[in-house]
């Protein structure tokens, strides 16, 4: 929505998602983190920093330990990546 009424969207984004409809549904990107795995956030005031993935929350957010135990953030998925340990 835009405010009060439907938001206008474009048009290659409609013919994306209706690429991925099975059977009725959208099938939504996996994103293949399990807990405890590293990630390197890719925006916001943090971005280059490390965390830990501690799993998903409804609407693909992830939940990340950073800054030690210290912090819980939750974030969009396109936000983090998986880094292996020769990455850093």
């Amino acid at each position: 929505m835009d405010g009060i009424k439907p938001a206008r969207v474009a048009d290659h984004i409609i013919d994306d998602l209706r690429k991925r409809q099975r059977n009725g549904l959208i099938e939504l990107p996996r994103l293949k983190l399990r807990p405890g795995d590293r990630v390197r956030l890719l925006r916001g005031p943090f971005a280059g920093h490390l965390a830990i993935f501690a799993g998903m929350k409804p609407r693909e957010r992830v939940v990340l330990t950073f800054l030690g135990a210290q912090q819980r953030v939750t974030l969009p998925q396109d936000d983090v990546e998986r880094i292996r340990l020769h990455d850093y």
